[in-house]
């Protein structure tokens, strides 16, 4: 019915968590509006400065992105979620109605299986219980402990009809 994790941390160091991050051809991400800048005047002063941002400072070093990918809290994942795994919900409709169709039973059902997730992702496109870097269409180690390139839980929905006569 319901299944879930209470308590996991994970550190978010792909793309998801730090978008442009990994970019090698010097596309930092400047464009973003809550990143860590200091900018000086022409005498070296302080002008301007936002050290309260959401985004670490992005250093570009070519292909060797390591300084952007630091471990820090800020892109710690709290990956605890509630998923209703599946529920089934039907209904049979009365003999009275279903006796006039020569139908001794009839029921309608709608079955759903990993449907509704709740998570504290906010809105991160990743799902709590894939894990990491684990692709089952690509055998090569390229997402290899990347965040959110899983295969994640498949959502199914299925609707059935029963009659017996």
């Amino acid at each position: 019915f319901f299944q879930g994790v209470g308590k996991r941390d994970l550190w978010n160091n792909s793309f998801l968590g730090v978008p442009g991050y990994n970019a090698s051809d010097g596309a930092m991400p400047q464009t973003f509006a809550d990143f860590w800048y200091e900018t000086f005047d022409s005498d070296g002063k302080l002008k301007d400065a936002n050290y309260d941002a959401f985004y670490p400072r992005a250093t570009n070093m070519g292909t060797g992105q390591g300084f952007n990918n630091l471990p820090n809290d800020r892109l710690l994942l709290n990956m605890a979620y509630l998923r209703l795994k599946n529920v089934t919900l039907g209904y049979t409709l009365p003999k009275q109605i279903t006796q006039k169709a020569y139908i001794s039973k009839l029921r309608v059902y709608v079955s759903l299986e990993n449907f509704l997730t709740f998570d504290k992702l906010n809105g991160l496109p990743i799902d709590p219980e894939a894990i990491p870097g684990v692709s089952y269409f690509n055998s090569s180690n390229y997402n290899n402990g990347r965040v959110g390139v899983g295969v994640p839980a498949m959502k199914t929905a299925s609707v059935g009809l029963q009659i017996t006569f």
